[in-house]
């Protein structure tokens, strides 16, 4: 505080504040465990998937169903702080989209469209990451690889389900393959043993 009774703030204070929000908000996206997009199947077919979204945990979802052959393949995470309007207009896009590409299951009992589409699960991923990250990445916990030229959400996918490991705790993850140490562009590479100098 200056004599005047005032605070004195520097451009070097301003980039310390930037600096600590910054962090902050990246932690803040980082441990969140709320808001999904997520894609779910039944393991008795490869050519039926399911979207659907929760703005609360993704465990819900993967337990909730009543079918026993129900899993979750993936889900793609929504910021924390996007209004649960807003993910209700991304699933409604993305469900619009999928809608355009793929036979839409109805309920056999009421006649209604359902959530659940006749594609195959590993496709409908694919077109649903691309499709978030083109049209809803500033909702999205995302960024842009410029070495690779890709866009990444951070997302969960069933261990368990897709190679037999252990089931992953229900954690937003970056799963491209694979994150790209920026070093690995530098002459020599990283160091690691990996081929990306070659």
């Amino acid at each position: 505080m200056n004599k005047n009774g005032k605070d004195d703030f520097g451009c070097s204070d301003y980039d310390d504040y930037k600096m600590a929000w910054c962090e902050s908000e990246r932690l803040r996206q980082e441990n969140s465990i709320n808001g999904w997009i997520y894609i779910g199947l039944d393991t008795r077919f490869n050519n039926m998937a399911k979207i659907g979204l929760t703005t609360g945990r993704l465990g819900t979802r993967a337990s909730g169903s009543q079918n026993p052959f129900y899993v979750l393949l993936c889900a793609f995470k929504i910021k924390e702080g996007v209004t649960p309007e807003k993910v209700a207009e991304i699933e409604g896009a993305v469900i619009n989209l999928l809608s355009q590409r793929y036979e839409r299951i109805p309920h056999k009992t009421s006649g209604r469209l359902s959530e659940w589409f006749y594609a195959n699960p590993l496709g409908m991923r694919e077109l649903v990451h691309e499709f978030l990250y083109d049209e809803y990445s500033w909702d999205m916990y995302s960024y842009h690889c410029s070495e690779r030229g890709v866009g990444v959400i951070y997302s969960w996918e069933n261990e368990q389900f897709l190679h037999g490991t252990s089931r992953s705790p229900y954690q937003a993850s970056d799963l491209s393959s694979p994150p790209v140490d920026p070093a690995c562009y530098m002459p020599g590479g990283c160091g690691a043993d990996c081929d990306c100098w070659d």
